[in-house]
């Protein structure tokens, strides 16, 4: 299976500090943002490649990282590429879902699936058993618990019959819901063969929860729904947001779930 990072956003609300360094590249704790997601992947027994959508600006940072990161990898059987988008100014951007469709126009579509994930975030759970159960036969996100409502106004808040996604809102006003959805999916050959698609139809590029709510009308869309524990997920889109995470992870455990714990979140077989 592959892995879709979606690295290319200019990471504006982060400057000055972006200026110099991609967003996804910024330091916690010592390390470059993305390698705790890339850490986690290595557990993914079906991984055979990571592909990273980047802008122009910021490739040849991204090229650097992976010189650095592609022996780990090869060791584990997995390959790193980086994808430059040609984008120079942030008004050019792609967006999110613009990025995931150059990146297929790219690779082609994965006949197993993939994981579509942003590069800002950093998860204190362990992956590997939402991965490793992982079949490519459906499609699957977070609904992470999210109690503070002006963080949830600047999410994908979603309505939920159970594990089944029913509507992702982009503007949650008036919903009951606390339940979030990052940006970490993984996406059936299906799913992803609607991208271009929703594209081509003039749907939003710069959100996934636009995308997202259209692919749950028309087909199943689960949600792993974690504990409601609080900082499960430390975003770093601002230099605030930054602060925190360096905080957080400084004084606390990297992972505050057991693998046994979020094993027992999913369904008793994946489809």
């Amino acid at each position: 299976m592959k892995a879709f990072l979606l690295c290319a956003g200019f990471g504006t609300r982060m400057r000055p500090l972006t200026e110099d360094t991609p967003k996804s590249l910024v330091h916690v704790a010592g390390h470059p943002l993305l390698d705790y997601l890339t850490d986690e992947l290595t557990a993914w027994t079906a991984l055979d490649s990571i592909h990273v959508a980047v802008n122009h600006q910021d490739a040849p940072a991204f090229h650097d990282w992976a010189s650095d990161r592609r022996p780990e990898l090869k060791a584990e059987g997995i390959a790193l590429h980086i994808h430059d988008d040609g984008v120079q100014t942030p008004e050019d951007q792609l967006g999110s879902v613009g990025d995931l469709g150059f990146l297929l126009d790219e690779v082609g579509v994965p006949s197993d699936g993939a994981l579509v994930s942003g590069g800002d975030s950093l998860y204190r759970f362990p992956l590997a058993p939402i991965l490793n159960a992982y079949t490519g036969a459906t499609n699957r996100g977070f609904a992470l618990h999210e109690p503070d409502p002006e963080r949830r106004a600047h999410s994908s808040v979603l309505e939920l019959d159970g594990h089944v996604v029913t509507e992702v809102l982009n503007d949650p006003a008036g919903s009951r819901s606390t339940r979030i959805c990052p940006s970490w999916l993984l996406l059936s050959p299906d799913a992803l063969d609607t991208v271009r698609p929703y594209l081509d139809d003039d749907g939003p590029p710069d959100t996934l929860g636009v995308f997202l709510n259209r692919l749950a009308r028309t087909q199943t869309l689960h949600a792993t729904r974690l504990p409601k524990q609080k900082n499960l997920r430390l975003h770093c889109n601002t230099l605030d947001d930054l602060e925190r995470a360096r905080r957080i992870v400084r004084s606390e455990p990297r992972h505050v779930l057991d693998p046994e714990t979020v094993e027992n979140c999913l369904p008793l077989r994946e489809p």
